[in-house]
């Protein structure tokens, strides 16, 4: 008689994925002409320094590589950055449709906070998410929307399908785990 081996249980799985993705992000980000600084150490959004070393990590380094082992699946062209009035966009494009990341940077917490609220009021219905950021929530497309010390990060999948990845899954599931890996990598560099 054969026996098949067990499979661990969906929590030590669930584990395993956030040792790595934790694992992944250990490294500091490339040295850049901002000092290394999560989002909320930064003390004000009015001087446009750019974008923070932490917003750049969402479409550069562990980031992309941890988000194409999720997803099973690659960026038809690498990620690509942008910055305007201190909104950070990373555009994943795939072959199936396109994921966008950003970073809104503000002046403090109670200002990202308003902000944060200010999308929530007008995203219609949505479902609070836990353990993410200071606050997160999920729209009803599916997109993830978290705050973060004075930062509020957006995984917007919208234009992608309803299914996507290898092994498909859903839209709310992408946006979910981009936003954990982000937090991931954030709290590892973090003062």
């Amino acid at each position: 008689m054969t026996t098949r081996p067990s499979r661990p249980p969906s929590r030590t799985v669930a584990a395993l994925l956030l040792a790595l993705a934790a694992a992944a992000c250990a490294a500091p980000p490339a040295p850049g002409p901002a000092a290394a600084a999560p989002p909320g150490a930064r003390t004000s959004a009015a001087a446009d320094l750019g974008p923070s070393p932490a917003s750049l990590m969402v479409c550069a380094g562990s980031v992309p590589t941890q988000l194409s082992g999720a997803f099973g699946t690659d960026p038809a062209t690498p990620p690509a950055g942008t910055w305007a009035q201190h909104l950070y966009t990373c555009t994943y494009a795939y072959a199936e449709g396109t994921l966008l990341i950003t970073v809104k940077e503000l002046a403090d917490r109670a200002t990202a906070a308003a902000h944060f609220d200010g999308l929530r009021g007008s995203a219609g219905p949505v479902t609070p998410l836990t353990g993410l950021g200071d606050a997160a929530y999920t729209q009803a497309d599916g997109s993830t929307v978290v705050l973060r010390d004075s930062s509020v990060l957006t995984a917007d999948v919208h234009r992608l399908p309803e299914r996507f990845g290898r092994p498909p899954r859903s839209r709310s599931n992408v946006s979910v785990t981009v936003a954990t890996t982000v937090m991931i990598c954030w709290k590892e560099h973090a003062p």
